[in-house]
């Protein structure tokens, strides 16, 4: 058992390394096709079988410190439409029953598992 558990987290370690590679040549080639759309002033560019749409859109990036923005967007009455749950604080307080009840009672919890490589360091 002990050695189809190593084959298993070889072939796992094996995998991942190759799906960060293809990651990566993705990401090359899109930088490559988005630079060329941008020399040709172009938004579709075309291959053989399929076509690629190269839309420019606005990437918002917020301040570091935050809070000026969050007191404007108070104080101009935005903050309840503007203003969202954080899902990931609300999953650790219910797995710590830091929530009422009540609130727990509304949730579905199923068992997951999470499967992560680490170095062993040998």
């Amino acid at each position: 058992m002990i050695e189809i558990d190593r084959q298993l987290v070889d072939e796992l370690d094996r995998l991942d390394k190759i799906k960060r590679e293809i990651e990566d040549k993705i990401n090359n080639i899109k930088s490559e096709i988005v630079n060329i759309a941008k020399l040709e002033n172009k938004e579709v560019i075309f291959g053989t079988h399929k076509m690629c749409l190269v839309k420019p859109f606005n990437k918002i990036i917020y301040p570091e410190d935050k809070k000026g923005i969050i007191e404007l967007i108070k104080t101009q009455g935005l903050y309840e439409d503007l203003s969202m749950l954080n899902y990931s604080k609300i999953r650790s307080k219910i797995n710590k029953k830091e929530l009422s009840q009540d609130i727990i009672n509304l949730v579905k919890i199923e068992k997951e598992f999470k499967v992560a490589l680490i170095d062993r360091g040998i």
